[in-house]
């Protein structure tokens, strides 16, 4: 007797059965060795930056922005090593490094909490390109191992990450719960940031510089920054969607 074949199948569930606890049938673009490199290659590139940051910190002092009302800071070593991850572009790119670093070994992870980490951290890195770009930067010319960890960390990421997040996906996986759910990491960085301050004599930025702004005048930078983050967020969150249903639509397997 000749043999039946079974149905191909699709996703976690048999074909027709759709996706089983809560999974989505992913687009196959989105699993494909393609958008697996890609995270694969912006999970480098954060790894290249957090590497010169962590070799910054070992080998230069910190140094105090001009006219800033505090005094404090750290001595190259251990201890301006280990005050690496209060600059916020640092947590940055650990978090695009995580998270892009996790979709390149299985890209199909569909928890909140990931996915609310993956979109805080494509936001947080365009949130550091634009404020350090528009607010920070130096005229003083960069070289070596500090041009390497500016260009990766303030020029190509804040670009890469978003563009990568935009056409590898996974997409279909965000909702509002995780936008603001991402706002836990910015806000918990900025609390400690601010209580952490007073005690050290130091802030990483001058646009948090207390002593020399006040609060009031911290508090114009501070809320500028968090409600375009909300906003980003929110459309990020919309345009997920958006790709997703429309990839949907032009899939060959909806057209059957």
């Amino acid at each position: 007797m000749e043999q039946r074949q079974k149905p191909p199948r699709h996703g976690h569930g048999g074909a027709g059965t759709g996706p089983r606890n809560g999974d989505v049938d992913d687009v196959d673009w989105q699993l494909a060795r393609p958008a697996r490199a890609a995270h694969a290659a912006i999970a480098l590139l954060a790894a290249v930056g957090l590497a010169t940051s962590i070799h910054l910190g070992w080998t230069t002092d910190s140094t105090l922005p001009p006219d800033v009302g505090f005094a404090g800071g750290f001595d190259a070593g251990v201890e301006h090593t280990l005050n690496q991850p209060a600059y916020f572009t640092v947590l940055s790119g650990f978090l695009v490094c995580l998270t892009s670093g996790l979709l390149a070994v299985r890209p199909r992870r569909t928890g909140v909490v990931f996915h609310a980490l993956r979109l805080g951290g494509v936001v947080c890195m365009v949130i550091t390109g634009a404020v350090f770009n528009l607010l920070l930067r130096s005229d003083d010319p960069l070289v070596g191992v500090r041009l390497v960890n500016d260009t990766v960390l303030h020029v190509i990421l804040p670009i890469a990450a978003p563009l990568v997040w935009l056409v590898a996906g996974p997409h279909g996986r965000l909702s509002l719960r995780a936008a603001l759910a991402s706002m836990v990491v910015p806000l918990g960085w900025l609390a400690a940031t601010l209580v952490r301050g007073p005690l050290l004599d130091w802030y990483p930025y001058e646009i948090l510089d207390v002593p020399g702004r006040g609060y009031a005048g911290v508090g114009v930078y501070v809320g500028s920054i968090l409600a375009a983050y909300l906003v980003l967020a929110l459309l990020l969150t919309g345009l997920d969607r958006l790709v997703e249903t429309t990839a949907r639509r032009l899939s060959p397997r909806s057209r059957r």
